[in-house]
């Protein structure tokens, strides 16, 4: 293991990486067969060309099965179910089967499955307001407490209190199934294999960018998409500076429960 990332230098972090993630999530959601092909030939291209891309290759290819799996499902499986509250809630269980591939791939390279869970280092300091650029510096506990503060007074004015009594168990299932496995597959094991593969900050980039493109199968716009990877920049970023998925858990489960409130997410 140590010999696969030891091929991985300062050199190697360029957009390359980046392309190919970001690429293979536009494709499988297009569900254009032919791009899928053009894609498979140019990464077996560099597969063999380039070793230092291996490892990150094949850990591409294991998040490229589950999220086809993934889709398919959705598609085939659960369109035609009678309530759309119903629909949302598989929709979300069924990220399970994207973390599945990821589980056997860290079982094949014996590597903790995530490297991020444990207790968070809340004291830890980090910048305001991009958290590794700003103008002063804050715990990560401080940080953490005013950005979901800014989330809730920015949702407020959208909400209605009647509302919230007829959604509010749909909103807590959704919120707490969405937000602990999109965390565990985008911040958790994602993000802990890239960092070991091209570092902390460009693995952030590069699942934050996966992380708001793969909205687009929710039924979100391509622009809606890009500010989701604002959010996923957050999460990757606290989770980083706090060594803790636990942080943009909390933020994330805030956030989907604001949405759903707002009526932004339908149940």
């Amino acid at each position: 293991m140590k010999q696969t990332l030891s091929f991985f230098t300062s050199s190697q972090r360029t957009f390359l990486p980046l392309l190919l993630f970001g690429t293979l999530i536009i494709i499988l959601q297009l569900n254009n067969y032919l791009l899928m092909t053009v894609w498979a030939i140019a990464t077996a291209l560099i597969f063999f060309i380039n070793k230092s891309m291996r490892y990150f290759v094949w850990i591409t290819l294991a998040f490229g099965i589950g999220f086809f799996l993934y889709i398919y499902g959705n598609t085939q499986w659960i369109a035609d179910m009678y309530t759309e509250e119903t629909r949302v809630i598989l929709n979300r269980f069924f990220l399970i089967i994207v973390i599945i591939p990821l589980l056997c791939f860290s079982f094949i390279y014996r590597l903790p499955f995530i490297s991020y869970w444990q207790k968070p280092r809340w004291a830890e300091y980090v910048q305001v307001p991009f958290i590794w650029l700003g103008f002063r510096q804050v715990k990560v506990s401080a940080f953490l407490v005013v950005a979901m503060m800014i989330n809730l007074i920015t949702f407020m004015p959208f909400i209605s209190w009647t509302y919230i009594q007829e959604i509010w168990r749909f909103a807590l299932i959704f919120s707490i199934l969405n937000s602990v496995l999109e965390e565990t597959i985008w911040r958790g094991v994602l993000l802990s294999r890239f960092s070991a593969c091209f570092g902390n900050r460009w693995a952030v980039l590069i699942t934050s960018v996966g992380f708001g493109l793969q909205h687009y199968s929710l039924g979100f716009s391509w622009i809606s998409c890009l500010l989701f990877s604002v959010g996923g920049f957050f999460f990757g970023a606290i989770t980083s500076r706090s060594k803790s998925i636990i942080p943009s858990i909390i933020w994330h489960m805030l956030f989907n429960l604001l949405m759903v409130f707002s009526g932004v997410i339908v149940g």
